[in-house]
């Protein structure tokens, strides 16, 4: 968070704030999982796609009603152009 904040800075920004946004969803199961992820990595190959899918099932431990619980992170950051 630091780099992106220095970044920004360093490109004369202004009043420069970062925070981080952490989120949490459930799943009903892995397939509904991967539907909705595919959306995001619709372009990849398909062998690749498999492979990911793969690893992603092997990652992702599900309860025992086979939901899938998962934690994301993004960073958020703003700042102003200089008057």
């Amino acid at each position: 968070m630091e780099a992106l904040r220095r970044l920004w800075m360093n490109a004369d920004l202004h009043a420069v704030e970062v925070r981080e946004i952490a989120v949490q969803r459930t799943f009903v199961d892995f397939e509904d999982f991967w539907t909705t992820s595919m959306m995001a990595i619709a372009a990849m190959a398909p062998g690749d796609a498999e492979l990911l899918k793969m690893r992603m099932r092997a990652r992702l431990p599900a309860d025992v009603a086979g939901r899938i619980t998962h934690d994301a992170r993004a960073n958020a950051i703003r700042g102003r152009v200089p008057k």
